[in-house]
């Protein structure tokens, strides 16, 4: 089944300068807020002048479907502007929550190139986030670097484990 990555009701656009992207943990999608940063688990910062983004929630929203008819891991969002194009995945655990993150940013790029790969390719610049609110700033290991290198050359995207994302 083909997925309809650009569904309507999951989208909305924002020029606010600071925001966050939130989660529930439960089985509604993700989504901006502007005014409580204590529920925010990553953190935009939209440099001046601020930019035009259109925000996506994707998982819980956006159907992805395996062949065999079960859902397909997704990550919770992606934005876009300019020639920018992010994905997002929301975490706040402590174990485990960036190869589990990763793997779900994994699922939805590889959808995407499957099946609209003029679209992902169009963006200039592609990062992918694994953002974790109990881990907010980024914690380096030996192995991070090995993995952005994979994912750039396979994904011919940057990768970053942070709760703050910079808009540039």
């Amino acid at each position: 089944m083909k997925v309809d990555f650009f569904q309507s009701e999951c989208r909305c656009t924002t020029s606010e300068m600071r925001f966050g992207i939130c989660d529930r943990d439960d089985k509604s999608p993700a989504f901006l807020n502007i005014d409580h940063s204590e529920k925010w688990i990553a953190t935009v910062v939209n440099a001046s002048p601020p930019k035009t983004i259109q925000f996506t929630a994707i998982d819980n929203c956006i159907d992805i479907c395996r062949d065999n008819g079960e859902m397909e891991s997704r990550c919770d969002a992606m934005l876009q502007y300019e020639d920018r194009l992010v994905f997002v995945e929301l975490k706040t655990k402590r174990a485990d929550w960036k190869s589990e993150g990763l793997g779900q940013i994994e699922a939805t790029v590889k959808r995407m190139l499957l099946e609209i790969p003029e679209y992902y390719f169009g963006f200039k610049k592609r990062k992918a986030i694994v953002a974790n609110s109990k881990h907010p700033s980024p914690h380096f290991h030996g192995s991070d670097k090995e993995i952005r290198e994979i994912f750039k050359r396979q994904y011919r995207m940057h990768l970053q484990f942070e709760a703050e994302i910079t808009l540039e």
